[in-house]
């Protein structure tokens, strides 16, 4: 898959890494050079130095044939411009932003730009941590589906797209020793790891048995 990474801190050079070790086909694009530096030599996709939203630098990146584009600077102006380029003039499939401020999550929504809250998305993990205490359900979202959190403790490791496909779910976080990894396809859960997972009732207890 070709992906383009706007923005490359601590969130963008990881998904840039991880996303680049998967097999996908990486271009990051960031205005600080020291910044991309910090991808380090491992990495093999392709570094851009310029102004993430200039027409020039999207092309140079390879905005025209993207699949998707990831907009996660900590400039909210930067990625909804970033967003509204790739959607309104390339017609990129897939964009998703980073929403920096919570109240401005409203911009994205209007604009139908699809946004991933990570400030949200993490108070809302340690407040249903209190909320259920000891119950693995975080959430129910409907009368047949909800999120839940399970602790893995078989020794052997299990693929993202594995557990997937086998139980029919979607794992949307990893947390390991208090990190939160945004896993992709190919990513193993490891014993000791929690997983945040929507999956439907019927299918919870085979799951957490598995693992």
């Amino acid at each position: 898959m070709n992906i383009i990474i706007v923005g490359c801190g601590r969130l963008g050079s990881t998904l840039a890494n991880d996303l680049s070790d998967a097999g996908h086909n990486i271009s990051i694009i960031d205005r600080d050079n020291e910044r991309l530096n910090v991808l380090g030599s491992g990495y093999n996709g392709v570094k851009i130095k310029g102004i993430e939203y200039d027409n020039d630098i999207l092309l140079e990146a390879g905005i025209s044939t993207t699949d998707v584009i990831l907009s996660v600077t900590p400039d909210e102006n930067v990625n909804i411009t970033v967003s509204l380029i790739a959607k309104k003039i390339y017609k990129v499939p897939r964009i998703i932003a980073r929403v920096v401020n919570p109240n401005r999550k409203y911009i994205y929504e209007k604009l139908e730009i699809e946004a991933i809250n990570l400030t949200q998305f993490g108070a809302d993990i340690l407040e249903a941590k209190l909320a259920v205490k000891s119950s693995e359900t975080i959430a129910n979202l409907s009368k047949d589906y909800e999120v839940v959190d399970i602790i893995v403790t078989k020794a052997r490791s299990f693929s993202v797209k594995e557990v997937e496909e086998k139980y029919d779910c979607i794992i949307s976080a990893i947390i390991s020793d208090e990190s939160l990894i945004l896993p992709t396809k190919t990513e193993l859960i490891k014993q000791g790891q929690k997983i945040i997972c929507t999956i439907s009732k019927k299918s919870k207890d085979r799951l957490i048995s598995s693992l």
